[in-house]
């Protein structure tokens, strides 16, 4: 175990930017580790180094909610609704509202507060959390692995970013991460996604999911059950000391990002952050509602604290630690990082910047028309994916390089799939067309690897500030051939599944989802194995400055198609590891 070294801190230090704040008031103590964001990253971070006994300080800028007050959970049946349909907004949206802005297709309403800023003709949405827990606790929960091949792409194709590691160094991270998390599943022996030896047990599969299992077989490509953060069985993590019971199996509601009353899915606020404030009161604090806005400097060019706005006053902190970890997400990171004007001796902060292709179409599946309805909603969506198909296909040529994977949705809804009042009919016959189409509509949604390109960058905009008088971030996002390309043949694709389950009322994309719309920043603060031409090593360190970790998907070097979470907290404790040898050999 690890002894903390906290001590009295005397000197104030200059902030590394011109912006103007109110006086800064200094914490006393010196922490092991300050850590900023509270998500997948920042959570598992702070897990990993507060078990080994350091004392860690967590930075969020969002509120700690509370559990079965601060969440909507299940929305009312529809005839409980008082407005009787009449109000387009649910409980689970003006839940949202409190806690994640965009605009993005998630979260549709802007952050006054808290702008940004894109050329007029490349938009980005952008959408955010706000509490502790960032992102996960919205999040998809799928637990997808990047394969052998993921990590050497350049050395492929030539295009993009090879990582500095290879599967065999993140593997044992992956398990640790699946292990703790929960991860449902099975071992399917697909080429795209390598297996694992410690799934729970899979969810059963819906009718949807056999009939597009075999439209996907029909035109000779694979699905498979979905691997997902979802507990199908009473489990503890086995090896942490969070937990002195079993946490509740899943009890398939599916309305997981509405608040789960038994934390039965992975989040970092529930399964992290909270029990280690509840386990660790001493050698654990949190600070919620915390906007960092400097990473200040020593003499000696090391990281030594935190700059931060306390939202709740406008009053400007300091908190000082040996070591300074990033998890703030890829783009809030990013910012910091340039506002800092440190790390950056690459001039490569802000670039390599990558997100998900995204486009979605739907159909209507005329053979799950009158089928008996289902108990529940399982774990929501499909409990099938199709992953990249390229393997299937060796000699195909393709216009584009690289791949996607496709998440289908049918979901037992308890409104109609299809709009009554555009439906005709009267009495008897008009309730028979409303239940026929019932739980019938399938949905394919998919995320494509994208390449990093000159026109993909972040960079800071002197011209507008936030609330607290902090400059913003200028997100440039231009689709180039490559992705355009891929979402054509992505297109035809869905055809050809929808067309082998003879589908119906087929609606098509004409174009990608807008840019931002996966939710999965990454790349801006990648990792590589040239100081020259990257801004940390594999170990999530920074080259310039020694104890500086940037533990989100900034670090990545590639995104692949794959889900980054699992990622992003397989790299997270393995830097916190990384960091904790480090201090017993005194590097640190």
């Amino acid at each position: 175990m690890f002894q903390s070294k906290t001590k009295a801190s005397t000197a104030k230090k200059s902030l590394a930017t011109k912006s103007k704040a109110p006086a800064v008031q200094s914490s006393a103590p010196v922490y092991d580790a300050v850590i900023i964001g509270s998500g997948a990253a920042g959570g598992t971070a702070a897990q990993v180094l507060v078990e080994a006994g350091l004392n860690v300080v967590m930075l969020e800028a969002g509120p700690l909610r509370k559990n079965m007050v601060d969440f909507s959970y299940h929305d009312p049946f529809p005839y409980e609704d008082p407005y009787r349909g009449s109000k387009s907004e649910s409980p689970s949206d003006e839940m949202r509202k409190k806690y994640i802005f965009g605009p993005n297709a998630y979260a549709p309403w802007p952050n006054p507060d808290e702008p940004y800023t894109t050329p007029k003709d490349t938009p980005f949405e952008w959408m955010r959390a706000r509490n502790v827990g960032g992102r996960t606790m919205f999040w998809g929960r799928f637990a997808n692995r990047y394969n052998e091949a993921d990590f050497k792409m350049r050395s492929r194709d030539g295009m993009g970013l090879d990582w500095p590691i290879e599967y065999k160094d993140i593997a044992p991270y992956y398990d640790k991460a699946e292990i703790f998390m929960g991860v449902c599943g099975a071992k399917e022996n697909h080429p795209d996604l390598p297996d694992a030896d410690n799934f729970l047990p899979p969810v059963a599969l819906k009718c949807s999911d056999h009939l597009l299992w075999k439209a996907a077989e029909k035109i000779g490509i694979r699905a498979m059950r979905v691997r997902r953060a979802m507990l199908t069985k009473s489990y503890r993590p086995p090896g942490s000391s969070l937990f002195d019971k079993d946490i509740a199996q899943c009890h398939y509601c599916a309305d997981c990002d509405s608040g789960c009353e038994t934390h039965s899915f992975y989040n970092s606020a529930f399964r992290q952050v909270v029990p280690l404030m509840t386990k660790y009161p001493k050698r654990f604090t949190l600070i919620p509602n915390a906007m960092a806005r400097v990473v200040t400097v020593n003499k000696k060019g090391l990281a030594d604290g935190v700059a931060y706005i306390d939202k709740t006053t406008g009053q400007e902190r300091e908190i000082k630690a040996r070591t300074v970890l990033l998890g703030c997400g890829t783009l809030e990171t990013t910012r910091l990082l340039l506002l800092s004007n440190i790390a950056n001796s690459s001039g490569q902060i802000g670039k390599n910047f990558m997100e998900h292709l995204d486009l979605a179409a739907q159909a209507y599946l005329p053979d799950l028309s009158f089928a008996d309805r289902e108990a529940g909603d399982g774990i929501g969506g499909s409990h099938i994916i199709i992953p990249w198909f390229g393997y299937f296909r060796p000699n195909e040529k393709r216009d584009f390089v690289r791949g996607f994977q496709i998440e289908p949705s049918v979901r037992q809804r308890m409104r109609p799939d299809k709009n009554p009042k555009q439906m005709a009919g009267f009495g008897q016959d008009f309730k028979k067309e409303v239940r026929r189409w019932q739980g019938t509509r399938v949905s394919l949604a998919c995320h494509g690897e994208m390449l990093p390109s000159p026109n993909k960058f972040v960079e800071i905009d002197n011209t507008t500030k936030d609330k607290w008088g902090i400059p913003v971030l200028k997100i440039h996002y231009k689709w180039d051939d490559n992705d355009l390309n891929m979402f054509k043949y992505a297109r035809r694709s869905y055809e050809e599944i929808f067309a082998a389950a003879k589908a119906v009322d087929v609606r098509l994309p004409k174009n990608p989802d807008p840019a931002g719309h996966s939710i999965h920043e990454m790349g801006t603060a990648h990792m590589g194995s040239d100081p020259k031409t990257s801004v940390l090593n594999k170990f999530n360190q920074s080259w310039d400055v020694k104890n500086l970790f940037v533990l989100d998907a900034a670090a990545f070097s590639s995104g692949t198609h794959k889900n980054p979470t699992l990622m992003i907290m397989a790299l997270s404790w393995r830097a916190a590891e990384y960091l904790l040898d480090e201090m017993k050999k005194k590097n640190l």
